[in-house]
């Protein structure tokens, strides 16, 4: 029988189905399919031209809204000379059921299969080729755990230094919708921190999540969810579970000064250590 749960499936599988609460907000960031185009040279294209291509394969529907993320307020060159990448939007993705899964994979392909149509169109790139395509669509957002602590879009851009902090965040407000992206920079000096109690679901003794799963209102979450902060709360509360099992204790009982002394001891970067200042 296991004596600590750490939940990092993305969607609080586990915290799910152990029956600790969950949230879900109605409206979802949609989703992504990488992908690369390749074959073609995009600084010797015209940009007026591919921009008046793209402009009538929008009006009569080669392309949809969501294949190219930035439609209304973009030139279509940005997307060739980026080769695709993480420009594309799946509306309603959701990672939460093979079902919601499979539906965002298929979504993302038929764009993807659009995209290379049309731009086989242009004059310039007619050999163009698909050259990486994931094998799954990446969802934004789904639950997130309803914990001891919250952190919310006040915490963090102000940079809040939570007590329990074990972890910084780096990333910006970056909310995906279905008209492009916004954004809003954490002012300069400022560096978010990540409390132990957004990794613990409310009630429970031995149960720990890492990543966007973590408890935080939508704006935050939106910030927190990206990878590098992920990999920070994984090395996070695996440290903190390693000493409950060690001490025999439940993890969210260890001490916090243990859980930093023994992630200082691996290297990790630990509030409060960092120099802001510096940054």
């Amino acid at each position: 029988m296991a004596k600590e749960v750490i939940d990092c499936t993305g969607d609080a599988d586990v915290v799910g189905l152990l029956g600790y609460p969950r949230e879900r907000g109605e409206t979802r960031q949609p989703g992504t399919l990488m992908f690369r185009f390749g074959g073609y040279d995009a600084d010797s294209l015209d940009v007026e031209i591919v921009q008046e291509h793209f402009e009538e394969a929008m009006k009569d529907g080669r392309l949809q809204p969501g294949d190219y993320w930035r439609a209304e307020d973009a030139l279509f060159i940005d997307f060739l000379r980026g080769g695709g990448a993480n420009q594309q939007h799946i509306f309603g993705a959701d990672s939460t059921t093979s079902i919601t899964q499979t539906r965002a994979n298929i979504d993302g392909r038929r764009a993807v299969l659009r995209l290379l149509r049309f731009v086989q169109t242009l004059p310039g790139c007619e050999s163009t080729t698909l050259e990486q395509l994931f094998t799954m669509a990446a969802a934004r957002e789904t639950y997130r755990i309803v914990g001891e602590t919250t952190i919310t879009y006040e915490d963090y851009v102000a940079g809040r230094l939570f007590d329990d902090a074990l972890c910084y965040s780096l990333y910006f407000i970056d909310v995906h919708t279905e008209h492009g992206v916004e954004h809003e920079f954490v002012p300069p000096g400022r560096v978010p921190t990540v409390p132990f109690g957004a990794m613990i679901p409310r009630g429970s003794r031995n149960v720990l999540v890492a990543g966007r799963t973590l408890a935080s209102d939508r704006l935050a979450n939106s910030a927190l969810r990206v990878e590098a902060s992920c990999m920070a709360m994984g090395q996070a509360v695996g440290a903190a579970a390693a000493l409950g099992v060690r001490l025999g204790i439940p993890s969210r009982d260890v001490p916090i000064d243990d859980i930093r002394h023994l992630l200082r001891h691996h290297g990790a970067v630990v509030p409060p250590d960092l120099e802001v200042g510096n940054v």
